[in-house]
């Protein structure tokens, strides 16, 4: 498969895809009575739900954060010996 065809498929399919999908939004009610409106929500709760999944989610990754941290890790100087092999035998460079 050549390179325009690629770009010609792929643009192709968000085309379709956008189409399709977009039929859902078009609706502005439901199709029956059998699903009525629920009671509105106020300004507090709407708040509390987007703004308090917010902070937590920034609480959750500070903590995270902290977790994984390794301030001043400083690690073992090199060592000067000579890497040896299991029975002390001085190992082939």
């Amino acid at each position: 498969m050549r390179t325009p065809a690629r770009v010609l498929a792929v643009a192709l399919s968000f085309v379709v895809m956008f189409v399709v999908g977009s039929g859902a939004a078009l609706a502005d009610a439901p199709a029956s009575d059998a699903w009525p409106e629920g009671p509105d929500k106020s300004r507090l709760d709407l708040l509390i739900l987007f703004g308090g999944s917010t902070v937590g989610l920034f609480i959750l990754v500070a903590l995270f954060g902290l977790m994984t941290a390794r301030n001043n890790y400083v690690p073992p100087p090199p060592s000067t010996e000579l890497a040896t092999t299991g029975d002390k035998a001085p190992a082939h460079h």
